[in-house]
């Protein structure tokens, strides 16, 4: 039975799923995601609009939900087993699907090519626009992704420090007289 000074042990954690089910999940979590993009942007289309706006607020909402993720998951380490791999990889990754930025930009580009970008003599206010969308798109979805992290670590109390991402929040401090070791350092 846990108890406070002996946990459950390790066992008692969730498990992954078999790797067959996990590939399942991960593959249905994607498609689920390609279908909410696929619906936003038929809400929201970006024919006619001189900027893409629909694929840049859908990037920076899913860099900042897979931030919260991983904030998330840094708190509550059982959650990278298999909810990371199904939430991350298959709905946001397929969701925010970066490479949908560079074809984004293409009609940016003279000729709406790349090979524009080689012969490039006078630069075209298209290319501008395209290097600003860029530019745009990285800052802050990488801004929206950080905050996400500071966002679920904070609310889940994260105690250890699994991804690299700086200082470890401390354990709660125990109410005095609990039988816990005194502020001397030691149990006496």
């Amino acid at each position: 039975m846990p108890t406070r000074v002996n946990p459950a042990p390790a066992s008692a954690a969730p498990t992954a799923p078999p790797l067959p089910a996990l590939i399942l999940l991960v593959a249905c979590a994607g498609a689920a995601g390609a279908l909410l993009r696929l619906t936003i942007g038929q809400i929201i289309p970006e024919h006619g609009m001189k900027f893409p706006w629909t694929t840049l607020a859908i990037n920076i909402s899913g860099s900042g939900m897979l931030g919260l993720l991983t904030g998330v998951a840094a708190a509550r380490p059982w959650l990278r087993r298999w909810v990371v791999p199904v939430l991350g990889t298959g709905l946001l990754g397929s969701y925010t699907t970066f490479s949908l930025v560079i074809v984004a930009t293409m009609p940016s580009l003279p000729g709406g090519t790349f090979e524009g970008l080689s012969a490039v003599t006078y630069v075209s206010p298209g290319t501008l626009e395209m290097l600003f969308y860029l530019l745009i798109s990285v800052i802050a979805s990488t801004g929206a992704a950080a905050a996400g992290v500071t966002i679920g670590r904070a609310l889940f109390g994260c105690v250890e420090d699994p991804y690299g991402l700086g200082a470890v929040a401390a354990p709660p401090a125990r109410e005095a007289g609990d039988g816990s070791a005194d502020a001397g350092g030691g149990a006496r």
